[in-house]
């Protein structure tokens, strides 16, 4: 028995590895309780937790990874949150950088009611997936994406960083 759960476990692992390229994800609880996730843009790997510092520990972010984006489902930055992270800063010259074209996939289709990016990183939402649909201007930060525009909050399919 011992073998074929060690196998198991491996075979699992495998599995992990050779899915990088897609977004997987990795949660400790089911997602309707698990409020903080965190996304790798480098590996495509999200991880969700029941506080954004246990959703850290669980991923498969390096330590020195920088935070680029967190998404709030509340405005004023309160209520469950995304973090995205990856290996380097932005640069200042709003040419997409890193995407995410199916918000939906991670639980945050029409969710994103504010936002704070960091390290030199803007967002630009989109009301499609595929980066389809209305965009908004590049966001530095935003406690309210209603004020935003046209209107941004709980609006965004998919999003760029910069």
């Amino acid at each position: 028995m011992r073998k074929s759960v060690g196998t198991f476990a491996v075979m699992l692992g495998m599995i992990g590895v050779v899915g990088v390229a897609a977004p997987a994800s990795a949660s400790e609880e089911r997602r309707p309780s698990a409020q903080h996730c965190i996304s790798n843009l480098d590996t495509g790997r999200t991880t969700c937790a029941s506080n954004p510092q246990k959703a850290r520990q669980l991923s498969d972010v390096e330590p020195a990874a920088l935070t680029i984006a967190i998404f709030y489902d509340g405005t004023s930055y309160t209520g469950g949150t995304h973090t995205w992270v990856q290996s380097r800063q932005c640069t200042s010259t709003y040419d997409e950088e890193w995407q995410w074209g199916d918000l939906g996939a991670i639980g945050w289709n029409n969710r994103v009611s504010s936002v704070r990016t960091y390290n030199l990183c803007d967002v630009k939402f989109y009301d499609g997936t595929n980066f389809s649909g209305a965009v908004s201007t590049w966001i530095d930060a935003s406690a309210n994406l209603a004020a935003v525009g046209t209107g941004w909050s709980n609006r965004a399919s998919s999003v760029k960083f910069s």
